[in-house]
């Protein structure tokens, strides 16, 4: 799995879509002086009940507390890989980021002074084929330097208060509905504290406002509620998108896919994106072949079981990894490296992986992160040579399923 390209065929997608869901941050009157600490949860990611969605995203974006005061970040997506990383360079990463323009943020080549920023922090995935980095995907607390790539120390996996001066102050790869609590030292100097997500990087940011004690800020529940406003709205973002998707239609006015083909997964104008296969059910006779074309990382699995119908691997050591049963490709190839060349502008579909398959045994394509980059949008072609109805799955995302019915 490969880092940082989640984004980019939805990225391509979108730019030709119709619509935005850019919501802002609503004021509230709902505040208090508080005499006592409180506790504030803060939603990574966000669920809908109408359609299966990923939000690239924390809610509410920005949180404002006192010292002394809880920020419990719950985990509530549908599986795609989060993190919440605080600390100084966190707060250099980030701050370098939103400095930026529109058109810089989302340039192939980032300015020099985000990729030193972004450099001194740890992936969560490789680039390319491996584990999970340790210092990423584990919990980590450091204070003084970069935490390398290496699992750190026993000393540095027990959590201490958020005093603002920790350089490293990691979750780790959150676990599905985790709650992960930072408890905000008394002695925090007040500021604007910015965290992101390893895998996403500074495109998935939020803040942390530490006030004094004597200023007045909203409730845990106002503020709360402002997260939900912020996702209601990523979520009008996305309708068009589901309600094409659920044709087997991209995002994009008078875009089409051939015939016998599937879109796994789909995007708009929010940083969001569809985590459903569309159609969900699709047909076709003996020897006759389906095609995927990726938007988003995904996967088409057949035949999972438990030990390789998730990415995310809880070893007995309590340390977490890639599981390379869920990742990797089976019965065939997977993803192709990239390529260099190619289309420049518009949306291209290529098949760039092919196999056939008998309908016996556990089958996969991997993981497709659509390395090629926008325009390409990566295809997958599967040929079925027996009749039956075969269910599959993507181990990266909960409850993304559909059906091929052959003969």
């Amino acid at each position: 799995m490969r880092a940082g390209l989640r984004w980019a065929a939805v990225s391509a997608l979108a730019s030709c879509a119709l619509g935005g869901g850019a919501i802002g941050l609503a004021k509230t009157s709902a505040s208090r002086n508080a005499s006592a600490s409180q506790s504030f949860t803060v939603n990574v990611d966000g669920v809908n009940p109408k359609a299966n969605e990923t939000f690239f995203a924390y809610f509410p974006r920005s949180s404002t507390v006192h010292p002394g005061d809880t920020v419990v970040f719950h985990y509530v997506g549908v599986g795609e890989p989060h993190t919440v990383t605080l600390g100084t360079l966190a707060d250099k990463a980030v701050a370098a980021y939103v400095q930026l323009t529109p058109k810089q943020q989302h340039a192939n080549t980032p300015p020099p002074a985000l990729q030193a920023a972004d450099a001194a922090l740890p992936q969560l995935f490789p680039q390319g084929p491996g584990d999970a980095i340790a210092s990423a995907a584990d919990p980590c607390y450091v204070r003084g330097g970069p935490p390398g790539t290496a699992l750190c120390a026993r000393s540095q996996h027990e959590q201490p208060a958020f005093d603002g001066g920790q350089s490293y102050y990691n979750s780790g790869w959150l676990d599905a509905n985790q709650r992960w609590s930072v408890h905000i030292s008394s002695g925090t100097p007040p500021g604007t504290y910015r965290f992101f997500c390893l895998l996403h990087r500074e495109f998935m940011n939020g803040k942390l406002n530490v006030v004094p004690s004597s200023t007045s800020i909203p409730s845990p529940s106002a503020q709360y509620a402002l997260g939900q406003k912020q996702l209601a709205g990523m979520e009008t973002g996305l309708d068009s998108a589901v309600a094409a998707l659920r044709r087997g239609k991209p995002p994009v006015p008078n875009a089409s896919t051939p015939p016998d083909s599937v879109l796994a997964g789909s995007g708009a104008m929010v940083p969001a994106q569809v985590d459903e296969f569309g159609p969900k059910t699709i047909k076709i006779p003996v020897g006759g072949s389906v095609t995927w074309y990726f938007l988003g990382d995904h996967t088409i699995t057949f035949n999972s079981n438990k030990t390789d119908d998730d990415v995310r691997l809880n070893a007995p050591d309590g340390t977490v990894h890639l599981n390379p049963k869920a990742v990797g490709p089976a019965g065939g190839p997977g993803e192709p490296p990239p390529t260099t060349g190619g289309p420049k502008s518009g949306i291209h579909l290529k098949v760039v992986a092919s196999s056939t398959w008998n309908g016996r045994g556990f089958h996969s394509s991997g993981v497709f992160v659509n390395s090629f980059g926008p325009p390409v949008v990566e295809g997958y072609k599967l040929t079925f040579t027996k009749a039956g109805t075969y269910n599959y799955i993507c181990t990266v995302h909960d409850h993304m399923k559909g059906r091929v019915v052959v003969g």
